[in-house]
């Protein structure tokens, strides 16, 4: 199931869509499609610790997407 994330990112909104890979996408990564700022967030961070959990972010995996976005970004809402 799909899930959207919003937040902002350095104070500008963004909304991601986040499940199912979206291959062939523009401004897609892994199973996130959406805002290109976020799409740069992700794929600077992939496979890397976040900052402070020190969890490895998967781009593949929804849930680690959705946790790196809290981590790394003011998120207001996942639905």
């Amino acid at each position: 199931m799909d899930r959207i994330a919003e937040g902002y990112i350095a104070g500008v909104y963004y909304a991601v869509t986040v499940g199912e890979s979206q291959k062939g996408e523009p401004d897609s990564i892994g199973v996130v499609s959406g805002a290109a700022a976020a799409h740069r967030l992700l794929e600077f961070h992939n496979r890397q610790p976040l900052p402070h959990s020190q969890h490895v972010l998967d781009v593949s995996n929804a849930e680690s997407v959705v946790s790196a976005l809290q981590e790394l970004t003011h998120v207001i809402r996942v639905r």
